[in-house]
């Protein structure tokens, strides 16, 4: 059950409901706080500032490694250099919709207090998402701290076991980068190898940062939306309990209302979060592929453990987006459902009628994610992502519905087509 605040009321603000969210959100600079605006851009620039060390080390290292024709260790830097630069997208993207992205958020915390005003069976429905929302956050953060972490453990490891038992000790860096100025030798000396290693943890907290915040806010959004729609739901199911006519057509109007407003939130979110969609999508696919490279490459000399993670974190990254898509998808879809059986047959006035056959016909019309017209954010497109395919075949996920083999769609298909 959600806590009770001092002034009576069971539900409060986005910030208080997903801490974790906001909070990093803030802390990554992307909080669209109308007070601050002015001194966040200014960080803003100071941490893109802050990264320019890190795509000095890297493309040198990259250029070295090409000049060696050495693409696997191309491959390994050029993964650090694709996961800076799309926070750094997220910045510019937090800056230019700071109005759209804020106007969002006003919205969800006017919605979370009429959630206050609702009865007992729509509060269980928003304590549920809460419950479920939270869980997102939680576990979004645990994938990208272990897949993060792995980098600063990995080596720190290593530098211990080769210290206390191998014949020839060295030390490790946190991420293995071709020196400048100085020799492949005295990189692992102090004072040059301390530095190295705080900048390094330095850019591992900053990538953290960056894929927390801004992300899990995408999910709170997406299941704020089917919260919404689950609600509207419930409205039709209960509409005809009511006798009264008027009243009716009153909830009736009320719905079409609601069912606009949630249309346009939808459209809201795509607003602000489009060009992150689009971003996610090219990321994992050069992500994935890139981890994969590291994965299958068979050099001793480089760890490649931390890639499995990588690999996995990326993968969640992209599904996370398809899956609460989806799931509006389903739950706009279900609304046409509720409308037919909500006993309106039993009402003899045809406008009513006809407002329930319009009510049909427009929510079956699907509700879909899109970004900058290019990409349809929902399962399928999941699982026909060039990556993915290989290691998701022959299995299609549906969020509501059991897992479908190959097998079984040819075997529907045929069936459906033999009818």
């Amino acid at each position: 059950m959600a806590d009770v605040t001092e002034n009576g009321t069971k539900f409060k603000n986005i910030r208080e409901t997903y801490k974790i969210s906001t909070f990093l959100l803030t802390l990554g600079l992307m909080y669209p706080n109308p007070v601050y605006d002015e001194k966040r851009k200014k960080l803003i620039v100071m941490a893109i500032l802050s990264v320019l060390p890190a795509f000095t080390l890297a493309g040198n290292d990259i250029r070295l490694r090409i000049l060696n024709n050495d693409m696997a260790n191309v491959v390994r830097q050029s993964i650090i250099l694709v996961s800076i630069t799309f926070v750094i997208i997220k910045f510019i993207i937090s800056i230019a919709r700071k109005d759209e992205f804020r106007s969002l958020l006003e919205e969800i915390d006017a919605d979370y207090e009429r959630f206050n005003g609702m009865s007992e069976q729509y509060q269980d429905l928003v304590e549920d998402t809460i419950r479920k929302t939270r869980k997102v956050e939680k576990s979004w953060c645990f994938v990208l701290l272990v897949t993060t972490a792995s980098y600063p453990v990995l080596a720190g490891a290593c530098t211990i076991y080769s210290q206390l038992f191998s014949d020839y000790p060295r030390r490790y860096m946190v991420h293995e980068l071709k020196a400048i100025l100085i020799s492949e030798e005295q990189k692992y000396q102090s004072p040059y190898f301390e530095i190295v290693s705080l900048y390094t943890m330095y850019i591992v907290i900053f990538l953290f940062i960056g894929f927390t915040g801004f992300d899990g806010m995408f999910s709170v959004c997406l299941l704020h939306v089917s919260l919404k729609l689950k609600i509207y739901q419930e409205n039709l199911r209960n509409l005809f309990n009511e006798k009264d006519i008027q009243k009716i057509k009153y909830n009736i109007g009320l719905f079409v209302k609601n069912h606009c407003g949630v249309l346009r939130l939808i459209a809201k979110i795509q607003t602000c979060f489009e060009v992150w969609l689009v971003g996610i999508f090219i990321n994992a696919v050069v992500q994935i592929g890139m981890a994969f490279t590291q994965i299958t490459n068979q050099t001793e000399s480089d760890i490649n453990q931390m890639y499995y993670l990588y690999a996995l974190a990326t993968v969640v990254h992209i599904y996370l987006p398809c899956y609460f898509a989806s799931d509006v998808t389903y739950n706009a879809a279900e609304i046409a459902n509720v409308a037919y059986s909500s006993s309106w047959e039993r009402v003899q006035d045809s406008k009513i009628r006809s407002s329930i056959c319009f009510i049909i016909a427009k929510c079956q019309t699907p509700v879909r994610l899109t970004a900058l017209d290019m990409l349809t954010f929902n399962m399928e497109l999941f699982v026909s992502h060039d990556f993915l395919h290989p290691t998701i075949h022959p299995l299609s996920v549906n969020p509501h519905g059991a897992v479908d083999t190959t097998h079984d769609r040819q075997k529907n298909s045929t069936h459906a087509h033999n009818t």
